[in-house]
């Protein structure tokens, strides 16, 4: 992995996910760059005046190796060994930040972003915001930390979410990847709302058809149930899932599961870093 784009707007809930992304990029040896972007002169919260006073706004544009905040943060986690790049622009945050992206000498791999529920009552991963306008139009796996969400240093257990279609064999992979490099064990469920003919002739061709051995740490389970979100939210704490991964294709079948009411629910009782894959 090259390099994994961390956008901060200094948040508690973007802090919060810094912990996230220093140790993904010091296990997968990438390059971490803290992004944020603000329009001068604009109409800004007050708490966003205050956040920007705190940090000093200017020197944080200044720099590019160092910056007290998250140098603090480094040193209390014990992370020090992880490249950090700073990086402030100027602009409307979605051009700026798509283009940012598109740059090819930072060949960005994956972005990693605080998201929090309070504010206005929801988490927008999957609503008309700037996440999800990230999720749809930059093409790049993007790993969104719930704002509660406590992260004890280990990534364990991974769940990726299948209803066991040929362009999910793609994402999976790499999850696989992630798995592997982490030392985790790979959950792949499939959630049967349909109560029809047995889901395992399919479920085993699946896993027939996949491009990579299946070993004692990868789990197959198909789980029958008329409650989607009890369920999903029962195994991962019953597993103690630390991730929980799902295509992002508007075809896919699990793009129904973040629904406003389902995605609520997740995060108020789990809190499971939610992360999408992007694929074609």
């Amino acid at each position: 992995m090259n390099c994994i784009l961390f956008p901060t707007d200094f948040s508690t809930a973007s802090l919060n996910a810094f912990g996230y992304a220093l140790k993904y990029a010091k296990t997968t040896q990438a390059k971490l760059i803290v992004y944020h972007c603000f329009t001068p002169g604009a109409d800004i919260s007050e708490e966003m005046q205050a956040i920007y006073e705190r940090v000093d706004i200017e020197n944080f544009r200044s720099k590019k190796d160092r910056f007290p905040p998250f140098e603090n943060l480094i040193q209390r986690l014990n992370l020090a060994g992880v490249k950090v790049k700073y990086v402030v622009e100027e602009g409307p945050f979605i051009d700026t930040f798509k283009a940012y992206v598109a740059r090819k000498e930072d060949k960005i791999d994956l972005v990693i972003m605080g998201t929090q529920a309070a504010k206005a009552g929801m988490f927008d991963i999957f609503m008309e915001t700037n996440t999800s306008v990230i999720l749809e139009e930059i093409n790049k796996p993007v790993l969104a930390i719930p704002e509660r969400a406590s992260f004890d240093g280990a990534i364990d257990n991974i769940v990726f979410l299948v209803d066991y279609k040929e362009d999910e064999k793609g994402p999976l992979s790499q999850v696989m990847k992630t798995c592997e490099a982490f030392g985790a064990k790979l959950h792949i469920l499939h959630f049967d709302l349909a109560h029809g003919e047995s889901i395992v002739p399919l479920m085993d061709r699946f896993k027939k058809s996949l491009p990579f051995g299946v070993t004692d740490d990868v789990i197959f389970r198909s789980i029958d149930t008329i409650n989607l979100k009890a369920s999903l939210s029962d195994y991962c704490k019953t597993n103690y899932v630390d991730m929980v991964c799902l295509v992002n294709h508007k075809r896919n079948f699990y793009q129904r599961l973040f629904s406003l009411s389902l995605t609520q629910d997740l995060l108020r009782n789990i809190d499971v870093p939610i992360m999408a894959i992007y694929n074609e």
